[in-house]
């Protein structure tokens, strides 16, 4: 998997991302979201830690946090990221 790709993925998150979440929030969704993917798509641990850490610049404290969290985590933190967004919208009765 090239860097560009990567790269592409992790901005593609950010992009879509719900607009009221905070900052570091959406970080933490990139994050989880492209270990996840990088992941599933077999890439290495080290290799994931490094390209976020080094290439993206992502907080490396968040990057810590998830890169050795499950499959089944990593969802868990990535829907209470955008519950919270709605949450705060008011768009959940």
């Amino acid at each position: 998997m090239n860097k560009v790709f990567m790269t592409g993925y992790y901005q593609g998150v950010v992009e879509v991302a719900p607009a009221s979440l905070s900052a570091a929030k959406v970080e933490e969704l990139a994050i989880a979201m492209t270990i996840q993917h990088l992941r599933h798509a077999g890439v290495k641990v080290s290799t994931i830690h490094d390209f976020l850490v080094l290439d993206i610049q992502a907080n490396e404290r968040l990057v810590n946090k998830h890169i050795n969290d499950n499959a089944d985590q990593l969802e868990t933190v990535q829907a209470k990221l955008v519950s919270s967004a709605f949450m705060k919208r008011g768009n959940i009765e």
